[in-house]
């Protein structure tokens, strides 16, 4: 229960009232509650208009697409982990070191969990990059050493300014055959993720509901969305009933199903409230400043400092969304890798990509900087990243190649 969004818990709720009599739904019938529940809908589907919610409903798929594989349980976690990572293109942008490292599992575990779910529909799903997503579509159709595949492994940026006569020449294919691959690889999807995208979504429901300032956090369940639960026993004045061994047995199972689903329901709160309090207290000062500057801090962090498991944090986090000082944003957004800087102290990745996002904003339209400048205007900072970090990043943030970007000069 603990993975589960709002919607699919309600659902589950639901379907587990219909099938126990011994548990009874209680909704709440105060005026204000009623209104608290309304406001939140129009904030609800008002961030939906933002974000993919669709996104949701497309991890569901996969994990049960690998459920239905027959994944042994131990992988089960990663795989979820990983899951969770999808962007909207449906990629999975992760160093498989980082995170091994952040889950304590080992790279060759978190590299098999990729494959696997990189081996579901639809094909490409489930890539680190566009590169890779094309490979994986290629070698489906049984074309790995096709001059498609060829191009797709070196000459993307090529693909893109349509240069055939230097693939051509590098190759050593003739022109047509370069224009027919390069047609094909354009029939290919380069965002897998929207083949599985919903037309009618439903809307994002914060799990929670925090204010933050400097000096306080303050954070309580999202309870007007989510119906209360009581035991009741429709065969508690019934002894004719209650004297059969049978009926006994129903009774009895069917009551501890009931509390066992009452107590995963608090766990599950008091877990969500531990880590989503943890975050926020941690984040306190860039919240108040309603800032997107925010520390590193990643799930093994969170793990350590409240003796979880990363698994559990991982569920605690995924396909959580959080009201937050009157925004809705998901949990998992509070998160962040950290590169280490020239000081030993880590700067968060969505701090690192902004800085990227604000160097390519003031460059030189006429003259745009490489990503090897990019590369030594951040170690300036202090911040040490590798050239091919910075290309990752740019490509995450849609900033085109430096041979894209340049403009022609306006000056006379």
């Amino acid at each position: 229960m603990l993975g589960m969004s709002v919607k699919d818990l309600s659902d589950y709720i639901d379907m587990a009232v219909q099938e126990n009599p011994f548990l009874k739904k209680i909704e709440s019938k105060s005026k204000s509650a009623q209104g608290a529940a309304s406001d939140y809908s129009s904030k609800a589907y008002e961030y939906t208009d933002q974000i993919h919610q669709s996104e949701v409903d497309m991890r569901a798929v996969l994990l049960s697409q690998l459920n239905m594989s027959g994944l042994d349980k131990k992988y089960v976690n990663i795989a979820e982990h990983l899951v969770s990572e999808l962007d909207d293109n449906g990629y999975i942008p992760i160093d498989v070191d980082i995170c091994a490292k952040d889950i304590f599992e080992s790279v060759e575990d978190v590299e098999g969990c990729l494959m696997a779910i990189q081996s579901l529909e639809p094909a490409g799903i489930g890539a680190r990059d566009v590169r890779e997503c094309l490979q994986i579509q290629l070698r489906r159709l049984d074309m790995e050493g096709s001059l498609e595949y060829k191009i797709v492994s070196g000459f993307l940026s090529e693909v893109a300014t349509n240069d055939v006569l230097r693939i051509s020449k590098v190759l050593g294919a003739d022109k047509k055959s370069v224009v027919d691959a390069i047609n094909n690889i354009k029939k290919l999807n380069p965002r897998p993720a929207s083949s599985t995208m919903s037309k009618h979504t439903p809307p994002v429901i914060p799990d929670m509901l925090a204010k933050v300032d400097q000096k306080k956090v303050r954070l309580q369940m999202n309870r007007d969305w989510m119906p209360h639960l009581r035991l009741y026993n429709p065969y508690e004045d019934r002894l004719d009933i209650i004297k059969d061994s049978e009926t006994r047995k129903f009774m009895k199972d069917n009551m501890d199903s009931a509390r066992y689903l009452i107590d995963g329901l608090k766990r599950r709160e008091e877990t969500m409230c531990k880590v989503a309090d943890y975050i926020l207290n941690y984040h306190k000062e860039e919240v108040a400043k309603d800032t997107n500057e925010i520390k590193s801090l990643t799930i093994k962090n969170i793990s350590q400092a409240l003796s979880l498991h990363p698994s559990t944090i991982n569920r605690a986090v995924s396909n959580k969304y959080i009201e937050l000082n009157d925004r809705v944003v998901p949990l998992k957004s509070l998160l962040s890798h950290g590169l280490k800087k020239e000081n030993g102290e880590l700067e968060s990745k969505v701090v690192v990509k902004k800085k990227i996002e604000n160097i390519v904003k003031d460059e030189d339209k006429s003259r745009p900087l490489s990503d090897k400048a990019i590369q030594e205007r951040l170690a300036k900072d202090g911040i040490m990243i590798k050239r091919r970090t910075v290309a990752k990043y740019r490509d995450s943030l849609s900033i085109l190649p430096t041979y894209l970007r340049k403009k022609k000069s306006t000056k006379t």
